[in-house]
């Protein structure tokens, strides 16, 4: 059942869990974790939803991968509202999120335009969670602050993400190149310009 979700031979690894409930097999936390994980995967999360209601009503919890799974399966298809409730569901039963999960939503809240929440989302994972943020988490920001004209506010982040020990990369500089640009501020887009070229001259 294990190798059918993995490879995304869902209607196979159904198959499975039918012959095993007709044999009057119990399934346990990982047998549910195992296809709730290969339904988030091939994106039909709904058909995942179903497995995790019907865990819970056979009173067996979940674990912290089976939110992440979820959460995970409704980023992929763009859903961030649900992946926000199960997100709110997870920490509610005191469990801690991974990084990368953190770094889907906050990307996915960047492409919808949603850069407030995403900022929130940033901080309270470092604030509560005590997360250690991706990369890729302060670079979708600051390019949507940028993409807002919301400078200032791009600044402070770009210098608590070198506080952090990240490096700005072309794609940083590009996003407040472009901004300060927009602003009609040429000299400041210039002077980044050059100082992107001589990091990449060094590099």
């Amino acid at each position: 059942m294990a190798a059918s979700c993995e490879e995304g031979r869902m209607e196979d690894a159904e198959k499975l869990w039918q012959e095993m409930r007709a044999k009057d097999l119990e399934p346990d936390a990982v047998s549910y974790e195992t296809m709730i994980g290969g339904f988030c995967k091939t994106g039909n999360v709904g058909r995942a939803e179903e497995f995790f209601r019907e865990m819970a009503m056979a009173g067996i919890e979940g674990t912290a991968a089976t939110f992440e799974h979820i959460i995970k399966g409704y980023c992929n298809i763009g859903e961030i509202d649900s992946a926000i409730l199960v997100y709110k569901d997870m920490c509610r039963m005191g469990f801690k999120p991974e990084a990368l999960t953190l770094d889907l939503m906050i990307r996915l809240l960047c492409d919808k335009g949603r850069v407030d929440e995403a900022v929130k989302f940033l901080r309270c994972a470092m604030d509560k969670l005590d997360l250690v943020a991706k990369e890729t988490s302060y670079e979708a920001v600051i390019k949507r602050l940028c993409c807002e004209g919301r400078m200032e506010e791009a600044l402070k982040l770009q210098a608590e993400m070198l506080g952090k020990g990240f490096q700005p990369n072309s794609e940083i500089y590009g996003a407040f190149i472009d901004g300060y640009k927009r602003q009609g501020n040429d000299e400041m887009a210039g002077a980044l310009m050059k100082e992107m070229q001589q990091i990449q001259m060094q590099s």
